[in-house]
């Protein structure tokens, strides 16, 4: 019967709850479906390495056209570090990441729980403390194939060096 209403009989949230609940969320910014999150990794073959793979998303400039990184608000090297500042999240080194901030806690990074880790929640949207994605002021979010990169490295474990 669904099949016959149309979206205007349910709204756009009703429908897509009544059509689509198993499939994913609604993104409010664009309307469209984002993924379930899932805590198993994507590809058990294939590692995810912190170090070569995650951090230098990291890293990446808020002027990269494709997303920007967490080093213009969460590295303590920043100039105007306000992730830090405001939300008490120092991401410089693996170690300070794993710390987290004031209201993620050591939550930000619960090794083989990725859709309970803050990190992915906040990269996803799914957090539910304002602002509640990341990167601030950047892309709606950091491409699928990133997130699920920095959730499939959590899955395994959240391994690397203190100093990565």
């Amino acid at each position: 019967m669904i099949g016959r209403l149309s979206r205007a009989a349910f709204g756009p949230g009703l429908f897509c709850a009544a059509t689509f609940a198993a499939c994913g969320e609604a993104v409010p910014e664009t309307g469209t479906l984002a993924p379930a999150c899932v805590d198993a990794d994507s590809d058990p073959t294939a590692d995810v390495p912190f170090a070569s793979m995650i951090r230098p998303w990291m890293d990446r400039s808020e002027t990269d056209p494709l997303a920007h990184g967490c080093k213009r608000c969460h590295y303590a090297s920043a100039p105007e570090p306000m992730g830090i500042e405001l939300g008490g999240l120092d991401m410089t080194t693996l170690a300070s990441l794993r710390r987290g901030g004031r209201t993620s806690g050591t939550n930000i990074v619960i090794p083989g729980k990725p859709c309970e880790s803050v990190l992915v929640q906040k990269l996803r949207g799914d957090y539910g403390a304002a602002p509640a994605r990341m990167p601030k002021d950047g892309p709606p979010y950091w491409p699928d194939n990133w997130i699920q990169a920095v959730s499939d490295w959590i899955a395994e474990g959240a391994h690397g060096a203190d100093d990565d």
